[in-house]
């Protein structure tokens, strides 16, 4: 890959370099916060958005510094975005450890950004849509290429010969990395380029790649670069050109970056304002954001798909899985799902997910023009635990109900276990504040658990 940039360009980037590690060491704590915060949220929103996620810019500072959540996206849309922070944070450590960049760190930042194993559509080698089970941190098992807008087929590297290839790309990585005079936008743009075209993983190649890219910069005690959403044509067009054997685009576009991120640096050092044109407008949007009551732009049926992919589904989930545990302490044991809307009701024995819900729309009918109330809408998650065989008095039996009740007003969450309520457990919400509350699906899935362990040893313990 050929690169070649004008002495003009590296002078004005030494002179950046050299200036930001002048102020660097004198600026304020408040300052460095305040830049840190804005390349923070600049780097995970913009990384995000280039890949297809939904989330506004106001709505990941609300999610990433606020905790809140806002908008009817997708649930992975959320998580994603946290699980990006988390692995900016992991660069962030890795950029300081004695031990340079290994094989092991870049599965470990795939794992950390894709989080859990998931599904997603693929293409087979004769064009026809499939699925593949994505598992992070794990070399692909099948090929990725990729279909360009020209149709052309664009070639990555074969999953047999992954390995070998991440190994010598590993050797390269770090031998240049310890180079102190090697010209710096050459080998982000080489290493970035040499990365991208071999896509190791299933998913997430392009957001590690750029994890990576400031891996380096960090490690040279420089700023991270923010690839802009809006400059995501020419970031994938010096993409294409290097793929043609010239890398200067690509040089020169890390290059802007980095010129970008040093002044920005060099401002908040000198306690001299960082915002951007349309900062502005990205406060007042994240300002009625937080004073809104709600989502007043949601139709019913998207509040309920809301509060299905929200709090539905990740909580029978959760639960589900600890009740396989606690299954092994009874003889016999059954469960059902249920979703009911006036006389329509679907039910079943597994936890119910996304194609039941999309099932229960299409048989009920419920569409566009439902209303909230006309009829109420149920989702129900039962567990009957026959005949304890475990340590203890034998025979008892467990019962625990989830539902969620969903009439004209607003949402009831309840819990009972054995018969009376779960109270800690147990919800009520207006769907006004649906945007701005926290889902609380963690908590309240320890909870309900915990309170089924302590009701097996509570009545284990009983005398016969």
């Amino acid at each position: 890959m050929n690169t070649g940039i004008e002495q003009e360009s590296r002078a004005a980037l030494q002179a950046a370099i050299s200036e930001w590690h002048r102020v660097r060491g004198e600026i304020a704590p408040e300052d460095e916060e305040r830049l840190w915060r804005k390349l923070r949220l600049e780097w995970n929103y913009h990384s995000n958005h280039i890949e297809g996620n939904t989330l506004t810019y106001d709505e990941t500072v609300l999610l990433l510094i606020h905790g809140q959540t806002a908008g009817s996206h997708p649930l992975r849309d959320y998580e994603e975005m946290k699980a990006h922070d988390v692995a900016i944070e992991l660069v962030r450590n890795l950029s300081s450890a004695e031990q340079p960049l290994t094989e092991a760190d870049i599965r470990e930042l795939n794992r950390v950004l894709l989080k859990e194993p998931f599904w997603k559509l693929a293409e087979t080698p004769d064009g026809a849509t499939t699925r593949k089970r994505i598992i992070p941190g794990e070399y692909k098992k099948h090929p990725n290429h990729v279909r360009t807008r020209t149709g052309e087929l664009h070639r990555f590297a074969e999953p047999e010969e992954t390995p070998a290839r991440m190994e010598e790309w590993v050797r390269r990585f770090r031998s240049d990395l310890a180079r102190a005079d090697g010209p710096l936008p050459e080998f982000l743009a080489e290493s970035h380029w040499t990365f991208v075209n071999i896509h190791p993983f299933d998913d997430g190649n392009g957001r590690t790649a750029r994890l990576i890219t400031n891996y380096i910069l960090l490690r040279k005690n420089l700023l991270p670069i923010v690839i802009r959403s809006a400059d995501r044509d020419q970031y994938l067009g010096a993409l294409r050109r290097a793929d043609a054997g010239n890398g200067q685009p690509l040089a020169e576009f890390m290059l802007t970056q980095l010129l970008w991120s040093l002044g920005l640096g060099v401002r908040a050092a000198r306690g001299e304002s960082i915002q951007d044109s349309d900062d502005l407008d990205k406060e007042i949007s994240l300002f009625v954001r937080e004073k809104q009551v709600g989502d007043q732009g949601r139709t019913d049926i998207e509040t309920l798909d809301t509060i299905f992919s929200r709090y539905v589904h990740p909580t029978v989930d959760g639960v589900e899985k600890r009740m396989i545990e606690f299954r092994k302490l009874f003889r016999a044991s059954r469960a059902e799902s249920a979703i009911e809307a006036g006389v329509h009701r679907i039910a079943n024995e597994r936890a119910m997910g996304p194609e039941d819900w999309t099932r229960f729309k299409l048989e009920s009918e419920l569409g566009q023009e439902f209303s909230l109330g006309q009829p109420n809408v149920a989702f129900r998650r039962v567990y009957w635990l026959d005949d304890y065989c475990g340590d203890g008095r034998e025979g008892f039996s467990i019962a625990l109900w989830m539902q969620w009740l969903l009439g004209g007003d607003g949402r009831r969450f309840e819990v009972l276990l054995n018969g009376p309520r779960l109270a800690e457990a147990c919800h009520n919400m207006p769907y006004g504040r649906l945007g701005i509350e926290r889902p609380g699906v963690e908590q309240r899935v320890e909870t309900i658990c915990r309170a089924v362990m302590e009701e097996i040893a509570r009545q284990a313990r009983q005398d016969t």
